[in-house]
């Protein structure tokens, strides 16, 4: 009891946060178990028997997932990229001697600070151009494009965090740079690449625009094709809850099988006492 007197500040606080955050989440999960009947009942109706109408009907007269196998190579590839590219880029900026390094990581961050509706029509002229509208390759790039940046920085930080004298010893021992990269600073730096990783992953797993414009009929992700129950005149609300409760449970899943390393990766360059 002497522990809540002295905190109840704190608790108050971290309750309300808690009920902010999964209010959304637990009435997302409602609404995709609700009988459409008392879907819009005032007052609204909390005891009810669930129902799976909802997810049935997601995957007999929608290509529920079409959409999600597309999400899954697209934010895998997109993924990938990001940290291949990325960590090079970023070893680069945090380790070498490189002319006007600094100059060239606030360009790479300026990237970032483009507006995303600015790049829209440029991207889309370009894979028009060649060919590449409506395929995963146009959303993958855009995807990259838009993540890239942000993996670079982000993995600047942990490289620098790599001990430099466990590197010279390797380069004394006859390793060379791009030796001394793949093996001493890329294992080191896991967690943080880990955590770079889900970051992209769930970027490109919830973006939407780039993967409307850019996509096809046979290539649109989850986003796109939850968006598919707004109508022009009604919202499939049972259905469209039902497509967010089932594109989350990839990404929660995930979550919880490297959760040691995204908490390592987050807190890695913390002042240790």
């Amino acid at each position: 009891m002497s522990y809540l007197k002295k905190n109840w500040i704190s608790i108050i606080i971290i309750t309300v946060f808690l009920l902010w955050t999964a209010g959304p989440i637990l009435m997302m999960l409602q609404q995709s178990i609700k009988p459409t009947i008392i879907m819009f009942l005032d007052p609204p109706k909390f005891v009810f028997k669930p129902t799976i109408e909802h997810f049935i009907k997601i995957f007999t007269k929608n290509n529920i997932l079409m959409n999600m196998k597309n999400s899954i190579i697209i934010g895998s590839s997109t993924t990938v990229l990001c940290l291949g590219l990325g960590s090079m880029c970023a070893y680069s900026l945090a380790k070498l001697r490189l002319p006007g390094k600094n100059i060239w990581a606030f360009l790479i961050l300026l990237t970032r600070m483009v507006p995303v509706g600015a790049l829209m029509m440029p991207l889309y002229v370009l894979m028009r151009k060649f060919g590449l509208a409506g395929t995963y390759a146009a959303v993958i790039i855009a995807h990259t494009t838009l993540n890239l940046p942000f993996s670079i920085w982000m993995m600047k930080v942990f490289f620098e965090d790599v001990p430099l004298e466990i590197e010279q010893a390797a380069l004394v021992d006859g390793c060379s740079k791009f030796k001394v990269f793949t093996s001493i600073a890329l294992p080191l730096a896991a967690p943080g690449l880990v955590a770079t990783g889900i970051l992209v992953l769930l970027n490109s797993w919830n973006e939407f625009m780039f993967a409307l414009i850019l996509s096809g009929r046979a290539t649109r992700t989850l986003p796109v094709g939850i968006s598919s129950f707004v109508g022009s005149v009604s919202i499939d609300w049972g259905g469209s809850s039902a497509a967010a409760a089932l594109a989350s449970i990839p990404i929660f899943i995930a979550g919880i099988l490297i959760q040691k390393y995204l908490v390592r990766g987050i807190t890695m360059g913390a002042v240790k006492g």
